[in-house]
């Protein structure tokens, strides 16, 4: 493959209304190409309405923290006291690694996400995870499950420069999960792009990694929204994003560099 092909796929899709709408709008206005949904989302059933009048392709992001409530029921070990997962995604995982929680309701709470969202019509062609939390070898193999039974052919392996830790951590993690992946035949993308932005995206950032893209397909991690900082304190700009994937100049650049953008059902 020597032809640069681009998915740009947008995460968080039915968490809200502000993030929903915002989302829409850098794929009506701009470069926005797929969208992960999360199933027990605020905004879900709305989102979903929206959705089918778009050209966005749709994936399932599996959500296991983040103060969303469970859709099946509580989790013991990963909710707190009023039943909604934990709100720190550290805490979750350091959970879910020792083996502190509940595994017959989580896997049936992932695979009542998935379920929910295709009850509304919507057939899933990717899968990830709100936080990367399929990378965890707990979920990871529930993760290829669900990929198996629901025929969703594209899993995300996210990976960074190894700048620090946490990028390192990431990078071996996703390289088990391929490991499993190449043995159910399931595909990956070439590069994953937007780990070291994750939520502060801007036109200058990322007009920078569309000059440096390489031939193959690569996906790109964005979270564009309108503000709702009074909802998640994640320090995200989410407008910040949006008016980079709709600027003309990061339109012109794609051009310029003969980037094709594309989505996970295409290929």
């Amino acid at each position: 493959m020597t032809n640069k092909l681009l998915i740009v796929n947008a995460d968080d899709f039915g968490l809200c209304a502000e993030i929903t709408t915002g989302i829409i709008k850098a794929h009506t206005e701009g470069i926005v190409t797929a969208a992960s949904i999360v199933a027990n989302g605020q905004y879900f059933k709305e989102g979903i309405a929206l959705l089918k009048n778009t050209g966005l392709d749709p994936g399932v992001h599996l959500t296991l923290v983040g103060k969303e409530k469970p859709i099946s029921g509580p989790i013991n070990g990963l909710v707190d006291a009023e039943g909604y997962f934990l709100a720190n995604y550290r805490e979750a995982a350091v959970r879910i690694v020792s083996g502190r929680f509940d595994r017959t309701a989580l896997k049936k709470e992932l695979f009542g996400q998935v379920g929910l969202i295709r009850d509304y019509g919507i057939i899933p062609t990717h899968l990830d995870s709100h936080q990367h939390l399929h990378l965890l070898p707990a979920i990871r193999n529930i993760a290829l499950e669900i990929a198996k039974k629901f025929n969703i052919k594209w899993v995300r392996l996210p990976s960074s420069n190894p700048t620090g830790l946490q990028e390192i951590g990431v990078n071996l993690l996703s390289r088990a999960l391929k490991s499993g992946a190449k043995q159910q035949k399931l595909c990956f993308t070439d590069y994953f792009l937007g780990f070291q932005e994750r939520g502060r995206m801007n036109e200058e950032r990322l007009s920078l990694i569309l000059q440096r893209l390489k031939p193959g397909l690569a996906e790109m991690m964005v979270h564009p929204g309108c503000d709702a900082s009074g909802k998640y304190n994640w320090d995200y700009r989410w407008e910040d994003e949006i008016k980079a994937l709709t600027s003309e100049k990061v339109k012109k650049i794609i051009k310029e560099q003969g980037i094709t953008l594309t989505t996970f059902k295409k290929m």
